[in-house]
């Protein structure tokens, strides 16, 4: 029950860094920008690399990935979050 919503919550907390609204504020609209163009988009981009019938296949695979592709990006540039809690 709500394990979607509460992973996406997580992740959300993670980017924007523990303790901060203003860092989860930010990382769930980033994550909703990129989770909504990922889905929009991910078939047409790969299109370009694949023929038509596997990037209907793989896209919405890698779609659903992007976010926590995101998440470990910024955890490897910045492991306390974009915006740190203050005192930590």
């Amino acid at each position: 029950m709500g394990d979607t919503i509460l992973i996406l919550a997580f992740v959300v907390i993670v980017i924007g860094g523990i303790g901060s609204i203003r860092g989860a504020f930010l990382a769930a609209l980033l994550i909703g920008l990129v989770d909504t163009l990922g889905r929009s988009f991910s078939v047409d981009v790969l299109r370009f690399v694949m023929g038509p019938s596997p990037a209907r296949t793989v896209g919405p695979a890698i779609a659903s990935m992007l976010i926590y592709l995101l998440m470990a990006v910024v955890l490897y540039v910045r492991p306390t979050g974009l915006f740190p809690a203050k005192g930590r």
